[in-house]
């Protein structure tokens, strides 16, 4: 008896909890813009601290995290988990160790530079350097060679199959 009036006792104390957060989104929203003078802020908990932002300088969860908000990729996963294009505008795997990423030709870095093919190589390059040290290196271990063809095409061969490849 004692342990069924336990877990009714939590079910209404979750019960109650969970109804005072049920406001009405639209009405959080309204009451944000006024208050804010119509500029909307987030505010995001995390469990820890992010060590680094540079995406070369570490690999704990909590920079990786918020590196994910600022910086993007050529591929991302869609909600059925398939990888898709996002910074390359395609990408085709040649054989089982050649990659071709084709680019974007809309894609401007923060300064106004294009994303051409040739940064693409200087930051995967950076982050197999060992004297850059990055702990992340070792999710590139398989790039065997980085070729720029034309402005906006890279081809990266693997020197082992890495079927994972495109969303590294």
């Amino acid at each position: 008896m004692k342990r069924r009036t336990s877990k009714s006792a939590v079910a209404i104390m979750l019960a109650a909890a969970l109804a005072g957060c049920s406001e009405d989104v639209d009405e959080q929203v309204e009451e944000t813009t006024e208050s804010t003078g119509g500029d909307s802020e987030l505010i995001f908990a995390m469990s820890s601290d992010a060590v680094d932002l540079s995406p070369h300088g570490s690999n704990d969860t909590a920079s990786t995290q918020v590196r994910s908000q600022i910086y993007e990729s050529l591929t991302i996963m869609d909600e059925n988990m398939e990888v898709q294009p996002h910074l390359a505008e395609s990408f085709e795997q040649v054989d089982e160790l050649t990659w071709v990423f084709e680019l974007r030709e809309d894609i401007t870095f923060h300064d106004g530079e294009p994303l051409t093919g040739e940064a693409v190589k200087q930051s995967l390059e950076r982050v197999i350097d060992p004297d850059v040290a990055s702990p992340r290196a070792f999710l590139f271990d398989m790039i065997d060679s980085i070729d720029v063809e034309g402005e906006n095409e890279v081809t990266i061969t693997t020197s082992y199959p890495f079927a994972h490849y495109p969303h590294t």
